[in-house]
C-alpha cells in the first residue's frame, strides 16, 4: 500500500492538502484545507464501461453534510482518478475559510486543480 501527501498554497496563510491511500487498486483520498479543515461532502466513483459504447465512464454516489459545498472538489478528484486507474475512489472532502470572496474561491478551485493534476501524475 502507497500513501501520498500533496499541498498546495491558498491565500493568507491557508493551505489545501491532498492525502492519498492505495488500497489495491483503489484510492482513499482526504482533500482539506483552509482555516477550518472538515468532512464535509463523501464521493464514491467506479469506473464502467461508457453507456456510448466508447471508452471509459464513471458512476458516482455523494453524502453531503447539511450546508457543506464540498461535493465539487470531492467529485472532480474521485471521478478523475477513478477514470484514469479504472478503480473505484472514494474523497471526503473538506475546505472551509470563513468569509471567503468571490476571488478566493477561484484561487481555492485553481489551486485543488494544480493538486489534482500532481495525484494524477503520482499515480501514472
Amino acid at each position: 500500500m502507497k500513501n501520498s501527501c500533496l499541498r498546495e498554497k491558498l491565500f493568507d496563510g491557508y493551505d489545501v492538502q491532498c492525502d492519498m491511500i492505495e488500497m489495491g487498486k483503489d484510492y482513499t483520498l482526504t482533500v482539506y484545507g483552509g482555516d477550518t479543515p472538515h468532512a464535509g461532502s463523501v464521493v464514491m466513483a467506479t469506473a464502467r464501461p461508457s453507456l456510448t459504447g466508447e471508452g471509459t465512464g464513471v458512476t458516482s454516489s455523494v453524502i453531503n453534510g447539511i450546508g457543506h459545498k464540498d461535493e465539487t472538489i470531492a467529485r472532480w478528484f474521485a471521478e478523475s482518478i477513478a477514470k484514469r486507474k479504472n478503480c473505484t475512489v472514494v474523497c471526503v472532502c473538506g475546505i472551509h475559510v470563513d468569509d471567503i470572496t468571490p476571488d478566493q474561491i477561484e484561487t481555492v478551485r485553481k489551486s485543488c486543480g494544480v493538486l489534482l493534476e500532481k495525484m494524477l501524475e503520482k499515480i501514472s
